[in-house]
């Protein structure tokens, strides 16, 4: 009787592994602030086939116009006040956005990306440790999606590193309510739209073509914290967030140079200083290129 159980035992675990549905990944960039994998979904052990336009050449300029156009509305401080903040930080961006675009031009028709990226929160006292994770991938017809599972969120005291990630089980695009929503300062970012006709709360679908138009002809946008609470990602009748400058009877079209607001520029040199002396802390760089990089940030402020 113990033989005929253990069999029945093992044949269920079988049968169970077989009709499994799993997201298989594989590691493409492991670093201390993030990582980036490639992941297929596997049904009984075979490769679900996807329809994602990938390998896809994505311009870098673009993908960080996007990244760091993205804000969310979440709670904050005691008072669990509603907010307004920046999805990423500049130093995020300078570090995942070019692991991202060479990762979509490596991805096949049936793989998606995942990351999950750590930064130094800002608070009132004390710093806090938080995390961004999500997933991306192009459509078949050339829009650019980004799904996420959480936006910020306060890490473990265990997750000291990206080493050793902790991945969300849930599936990004099945998330349809959340604390958690996500707008856009840029016009050509709009937020996926279900069959029942509801908009997912942290699943943005950016128009490439149009992103591409915009940043030839506009200047970055300031995104700061605040406490005011703006309408969702702008509906899709909005009018293009472009200027174009007049041009002569032979409509060649001048591009506006992007320009970096000085406000921008030494946000992201104090986030970039924070990063510097955590590494000096934790003991990655000497004390000499701490104040050999501290040095060459603070020249950069008038």
């Amino acid at each position: 009787m113990k033989r005929i159980a253990a069999l029945l035992i093992i044949s269920v675990s079988f049968l169970s592994a077989c009709t499994s549905t799993e997201w298989v990944q594989s590691t493409v960039d492991k670093q201390y602030k993030y990582i980036v994998t490639l992941e297929q979904q596997q049904k009984k052990g075979v490769t679900a086939q996807q329809k994602y336009e990938h390998p896809y050449e994505i311009d870098l300029a673009d993908l960080e116009k996007l990244m760091g156009g993205l804000t969310y509305i979440g709670k904050d401080g005691l008072m669990n006040k509603k907010k307004q903040s920046p999805v990423f930080q500049a130093v995020e961006i300078d570090r995942l956005a070019p692991v991202l675009a060479d990762t979509l031009a490596k991805a096949n028709a049936s793989q998606r990306i995942r990351f999950l990226s750590f930064n130094q929160g800002k608070a009132l006292v004390f710093s806090a440790p938080r995390k961004t994770a999500g997933v991306v991938f192009v459509e078949s017809d050339g829009r650019l999606n980004i799904a996420f599972n959480f936006i910020n969120s306060e890490r473990k005291p265990s997750e000291t590193t990206a080493f050793y990630p902790s991945y969300s089980m849930v599936n990004p695009l099945k998330i349809r309510t959340s604390d958690t929503l996500i707008s856009s300062a840029t016009s050509s970012v709009e937020l996926h739209e279900f069959e029942t006709g509801k908009r997912a709360p942290m699943w943005v679908v950016a128009d490439l073509e149009k992103l591409t138009e915009s940043i030839s002809t506009t200047t970055v946008p300031i995104i700061k914290a605040t406490d005011e609470v703006p309408s969702a990602v702008a509906p899709k009748t909005e009018t293009p967030d472009t200027t174009v400058a007049e041009t002569p009877s032979t409509t060649v079209i001048k591009t506006v140079p992007v320009q970096v607001p000085e406000d921008l520029l030494k946000e992201d040199i104090k986030n970039k200083l924070r990063y510097l002396k955590e590494l000096l802390d934790e003991g990655l760089i000497s004390k000499t290129d701490y104040n050999t990089k501290k040095i060459e940030l603070l020249d950069k402020i008038n």
